[in-house]
Formats: structure tokens, C-alpha cells, sequence
């Protein structure tokens, strides 16, 4: 995995020293700015707090209270604040660190084959052994319950990630399957860490959270994230949520890795989580992107998958790693190019269908993206 980011990073260096234009649908970083009424809530808590010390570990009262009422109105689920709710920084260091607080060495952590580069990192670093479930097409890039339940049967399995609406794939989880896992993993003993870092960007069916289908969370901790749903990525802020036990142990072990997330971090938060009105401009302005994509795929004769997140999964004509190369220097007369990520970069472990896919992250800008839609469609068909 490393040899291949590597590589297509040297093409793009390449290409863009030979005077190519790369238009970036690489890396999932959203362009548009912070919400603003976000800006002004880290701008009067720098004010507020500007005497307090170190914040709290596990984040202010009013902003777990914010986020307890925010998962109310969004999901119809209500985390005490007090004992199911904890800040962390962001989603990226919360799923890397959650392994350190209950993996032992030897234990199993059970994760999807093509995702999120820290499940398997956080395992590896807390002892754990990775272990990997397949996310087929035929299967609608769900995981196979009956595999899975194979490994928890035979494996010392601790940990289960899962991550819907899903990073690559857009695939967006049913009733039964949330329900049924929840089934196995009170069998045998697992936790479910359900990443829902994408909840809030869809198209038209509203995704759910895990924590909708059981009001016994013992086993369950679920991760939100601001830096999706109100172009935060640049402050760093989301929280956890889940059964009292599990977030009791995480907070312990989080008073040891750092002190808190910023009280003026936490100000903007409790604005952003109170105004949906951005984040249906956020939704909007994707689907706009993704229809000008969308539209050149269906015309140039690539299959696609595009129902939820910010991302476009998208069959390959060629091994992903070859065909990304390629794509970088699309356009060899007008000199410009379009970035995209080899479906191959993104395997955890034993997926080899992931070299048959790629994947566009919508974050250019639309005049970029009509752009890039327009060089499909003159330059790849088939």
C-alpha cells in the first residue's frame, strides 16, 4: 500500500512538472470553508475562556449536552451526557486510539478490506491482529454476516469496525444488517465501533446510527465528526458516544494521550450542531458535483456507486494503480489532468478486488469538477 501511494504521488509530481494542471479529487479534505457561524463560536469562546486552563478531558457539559441533543433530534437516540459521551479530536486519532484502551496483544480486531487506514494502524500499534472481512459488489459492499460470524466463532475477537455510510464505497447499511450484528456481537462478545463520520451526507435516504437499533449500547461506541459535516477539518473536533462502561474505560485512557479538546473548539461545535440549514447547503452543493461526475461516468460507460458521503466509487478500466497514472495526464494537448485514488490504496488486507476500482473525492471546486467532467467525457470513451 505504501509502494502504490508512492507511486501515483511521483506521477503527480511528475505531471506537474511537465506543466500539467492537476485537478485534485484525491485526498477526501473539503474546500469550502468553515461554517461561519462556527468561526464566530471559536471566536467569542477564545474570549470566554480565555482565563480557563486546560479544558476537560472528556469535553464541557454544554457541548455534551449539545451533542447528546443534537444525536436526539438527528437520530431519536439520547446519550447521557454525563457518562455516554466524550470529546475527542476529531474522528482520525479517536479510531486509532479506541484499540489502546481494550485490545489486549493477541487479541482480534475485525475490520473491512478496503477503508479507513487507521483501524488497522490502531490495532497493529495497540497488539492486536487485524483481521479483515471482504466488501463485495454483489454484496452491495456489505459485509457478509455469516463470514463474520466464522471469525468470532474461531478468533479472540474484540473489536468489530464498521464504517456506514461507507469510505470508499458510498454504500449506505439497512435496518436487518445493523440489527443482525448486533445479534452476533452480544454472542460472542464483541464490541461494534461504527464509524458515522459521514451520517449527514447523503442524497436523498437519511443514513442511520447503529445506536437506533438497540437500547443496549453495552457493546457499542459509535464516532461523529464535525470535520465532514460542517467543513471542519481544521479544528480538529468530534466525539464518541455509546454504552456508560465503554466510554468510561476510553475516557480513562484518553486523560493519559492528551488534555482536552480546545473550550473555544468546543464553542464553535455547539453553534455548528445547532444550525442544519449549512449542512443542506453542504448536501446541495455535493449533489451538484456529483451529478456533473456522475453524468460523464454514465456517458463514457464506467459503472458507479455515488449514494452517500462525498465520494464517487467507480469501476476501473484498467488495474486502478495504471489507470490513475494515467489520468494525471488526461489531457496531453491542453495540459491537464485529474487526480484520483487507486481503489488498490485503499485495501487493509486480502482484497484483491479492490485494484478493480477507483475513487473521486467531490472537494474541487464545481467550476473544477464541471471541468473534470468535461475531460471524461472527451477523453475516456470507450
Amino acid at each position: 500500500m505504501t509502494y502504490a501511494f508512492a507511486e501515483v504521488d511521483k506521477a503527480k509530481e511528475e505531471a506537474r512538472i511537465h506543466g500539467f494542471r492537476v485537478l485534485d479529487f484525491g485526498v477526501g479534505d473539503p474546500t469550502e470553508p468553515l461554517y461561519e457561524n462556527a468561526i464566530r463560536g471559536l471566536q467569542s469562546g477564545a474570549e470566554r475562556h480565555k482565563s480557563s486552563g486546560y479544558p476537560s478531558y472528556i469535553g464541557m457539559k454544554e457541548f455534551r449536552n449539545a451533542a447528546s441533543e443534537w444525536m436526539h433530534r438527528r437520530f431519536n437516540v439520547s446519550p447521557d451526557p454525563d457518562s455516554q459521551i466524550t470529546s475527542t479530536a476529531g474522528s482520525k486519532e479517536a479510531v486509532f486510539h479506541l484499540p489502546f484502551a481494550f485490545v489486549n496483544p493477541g487479541d482480534h480486531v475485525l475490520m473491512p478490506s478496503i477503508g479507513y487506514p487507521p483501524y488497522k494502524a490502531g490495532a497493529v500499534f495497540a497488539g492486536g491482529i487485524p483481521r479483515f472481512y471482504p466488501l463485495r459488489e454483489e454484496n452491495g459492499f456489505l459485509p457478509d454476516l455469516n463470514d463474520i460470524e466464522s471469525v468470532l466463532r474461531e478468533r479472540r475477537t474484540k473489536l468489530i469496525w464498521i464504517n456506514y455510510p461507507n469510505n470508499p464505497t458510498t454504500a449506505i447499511a439497512g435496518d436487518s444488517f445493523f440489527s443482525d450484528l448486533i445479534s452476533l456481537s452480544q454472542k460472542y462478545g464483541a464490541i461494534i465501533a461504527s464509524d458515522e463520520a459521514y451520517t449527514e451526507m447523503y442524497t436523498n435516504k437519511k443514513p442511520h446510527s447503529i445506536l437506533e437499533y438497540t437500547d443496549d449500547w453495552d457493546n457499542i461506541i459509535i464516532f461523529q465528526s464535525l470535520s465532514k459535516r460542517s467543513n471542519a477539518t481544521g479544528i480538529r473536533v468530534g466525539f464518541a458516544a455509546g454504552g456508560k462502561e465503554l466510554i468510561g474505560y476510553y475516557r480513562k485512557f484518553r486523560t493519559q494521550i492528551d488534555s482536552g479538546v480546545a473550550n473555544a473548539i468546543q464553542e464553535a461545535v455547539i453553534s455548528a450542531l445547532n444550525d442544519e440549514e449549512h449542512v443542506q447547503k453542504m448536501r446541495d452543493a455535493y449533489n451538484k458535483k456529483r451529478k456533473f461526475i456522475t453524468s460523464a461516468l454514465e456517458e463514457v460507460g464506467i459503472k458507479y456507486w455515488a449514494d452517500s458521503t462525498f465520494y464517487i466509487w467507480a469501476e476501473s478500466p484498467s488495474s486502478s494503480i495504471s489507470f490513475a497514472k494515467s489520468m494525471l495526464t488526461l489531457d496531453d494537448s491542453a495540459k491537464i489532468g485529474i487526480n484520483i485514488t487507486p481503489g488498490g490504496m485503499l485495501a487493509l488486507g486480502n482484497a484483491p478486488n479492490a485494484d478493480n476500482y477507483f475513487r473521486m473525492a467531490l472537494v474541487p471546486s464545481l467550476e473544477e469538477t464541471e471541468l473534470a467532467s468535461n475531460l471524461i467525457r472527451e477523453n475516456l470513451n470507450q
